[in-house]
């Protein structure tokens, strides 16, 4: 009989880390097969090129704190996140003469596939020798989620932000379980801070959590050793100091927005609403975006969800309160952001982590478990899951879109292509219609003012767009989509001295 069990356990830990490995591959072999040009014009097209904008300039231009996103208008900045990975893409792209869509791709899954070390460190900390089976059960699901397979390889810094938070918290578990060494703790600081910086809606929820923790466990070194104490500095290196960065690169970037009329409504405080607004009881927040979005499409909706409650039934005291704890901490996020994690479905990068951790815990647990009913069952459900995220992403509008064919001809491409062939590269452009989606400006590779309609003073930039450009004439106005009406552009032909008028699919474009 222990025999028997030994061949089977053996057999068993072969299938999981074959699964893992499977599932990695494919998810490399969808990076890699579908990195063609133009796949920004897609789902979220707005951020990718707002994105690749800021690599595409940092390539002419090199870095720069107040670096140069030129859709709002002269002086062309309007700073949000600290732009590292924009700067590595950029780096690669215009060294080795690359192309920047397909570097931006590749650097982004690059970040994707490196979450796996820290994801093993994690496993590690908190499971000891039998951490394999867990690792292999996060990395089996983290690679097949729809949600990463699609936007682990688009041109958004979320999985570097998702990399640096599995770094923080990977180094802060050790810190909290008793290493307070300088390397430790430096290292886990240096990590939170990079996350902060790279995008800290990733991140922001787990400070609070692991400051308080860490205070937790050593409070009683804290009040015996006062100032001298390791736990006090390991919370300052570690997480307060951090954040002091983080607030003092937000306070910048606001001081910087200030001086474009436009980026002054994208302030820290004019957008505080927004990041966290939303009614946190509407049902379409629980059934479109938690449900389906989330929990039926990257971890088997109701499949996932009766393996935690058997992870419940059958695992010990640990084990509960993990399968407990992250899915509360998955749903916290929502709670604190909820209007950006229900417009933008790129957002639960920083979050659906921690819902496939609790799954990797309760099938960790059940796979390594005494019983071989309960780890076969538990081998059983890691594969049907894993196929399950499979089919479902290959039968979703995500792949779809991986498949469709945008080449000149697409509507956007063929507006895009038009301005750059016939305006001059030194001057800008002024688009209408196109709320301030950085399409126009990335395709025609030129310094633009996107004008939305909700900009206060949209009637004087009709009036006299120089006025937001410094002094300078655009090259062309772009009129497109609902704006081309008559009544309006008859308003933009008065401020605008044109000499020709080109009528594309998308747009009206005057030309000067």
């Amino acid at each position: 009989m222990d025999q028997f069990a030994g061949k089977y356990r053996r057999a068993a830990s072969w299938i999981i880390y074959a699964l893992a490995l499977l599932a990695a591959t494919y998810s490399a072999y969808i990076a890699i097969r579908f990195n063609g040009q133009h796949l920004l014009v897609r789902a979220f097209n707005f951020r990718e090129t707002q994105t690749a904008l800021t690599s595409y300039w940092m390539c002419r231009e090199g870095f720069s704190f107040a670096y140069a996103t030129p859709v709002g208008g002269y002086p062309w900045s309007i700073p949000f996140e600290f732009p590292l990975y924009q700067w590595i893409v950029s780096l690669i792209s215009c060294h080795l003469g690359l192309d920047l869509e397909r570097v931006g791709r590749l650097v982004s899954y690059a970040f994707l596939l490196a979450c796996a070390l820290p994801a093993a460190r994690i496993s590690r900390s908190l499971f000891a020798d039998k951490w394999l089976a867990y690792f292999a059960a996060f990395i089996a699901i983290f690679f097949t989620a729809p949600l990463h397979l699609f936007f682990g390889q688009s041109f958004l810094m979320e999985s570097a932000a998702l990399f640096f938070t599995l770094g923080f918290t990977s180094y802060m578990i050790s810190v909290i379980q008793g290493d307070r060494s300088m390397r430790t703790v430096l290292i886990a600081g240096v990590f939170l801070t990079l996350a902060i910086l790279q995008k800290s809606t990733t991140v922001l929820p787990l400070v609070p959590l692991f400051g308080f923790w860490l205070l937790a466990v050593g409070w009683r070194d804290i009040r015996s050793e006062t100032i001298r104490s390791r736990t006090l500095w390991a919370g300052v290196l570690a997480v307060i100091i951090p954040f002091i960065i983080g607030a003092a690169w937000a306070k910048y970037t606001d001081i910087v927005k200030l001086h474009n009329t436009f980026g002054a409504q994208l302030t820290s405080s004019g957008l505080m609403q927004w990041n966290f607004g939303g009614d946190r009881l509407d049902w379409r927040l629980w059934q479109w975006i938690i449900w389906i979005r989330n929990v039926e499409r990257n971890v088997a909706g109701w499949v996932g969800v009766g393996v935690l409650a058997a992870g419940l039934v059958l695992l010990d005291g640990k084990h509960r309160k993990l399968i407990v704890g992250l899915p509360i901490l998955f749903l916290a996020y929502f709670m604190i952001f909820t209007n950006l994690q229900f417009v933008h479905e790129y957002y639960q990068m920083s979050n659906e982590w921690l819902l496939i951790g609790a799954l990797a815990v309760a099938l960790g647990g059940a796979i390594v478990h005494r019983n071989m009913l309960v780890s076969a069952a538990g081998v059983v459900a890691l594969i049907a899951i894993a196929v399950i995220n499979v089919h479902t992403f290959r039968h979703g509008d995500n792949y779809r879109e991986m498949h469709g064919e945008n080449g000149p001809t697409h509507p956007v491409l063929e507006s895009s292509y038009f301005i750059r062939d016939h305006t001059d590269p030194a001057k800008p452009i002024v688009v209408y219609g196109d709320d301030w989606n950085s399409e126009f400006p990335f395709f025609a590779e030129r310094r633009a003012f996107v004008v939305m309609k909700y900009f206060s003073d949209y009637k004087g930039v009709v009036a006299d767009p120089a006025k937001y450009l410094n002094g300078e004439q655009p090259s062309a106005v772009m009129i497109c989509r609902d704006e081309r009406t008559p009544e309006f552009e008859a308003q933009v032909k008065a401020g605008f001295k044109y000499t020709s008028i080109k009528q594309l699919a998308l747009c009206d474009v005057l030309l000067k």
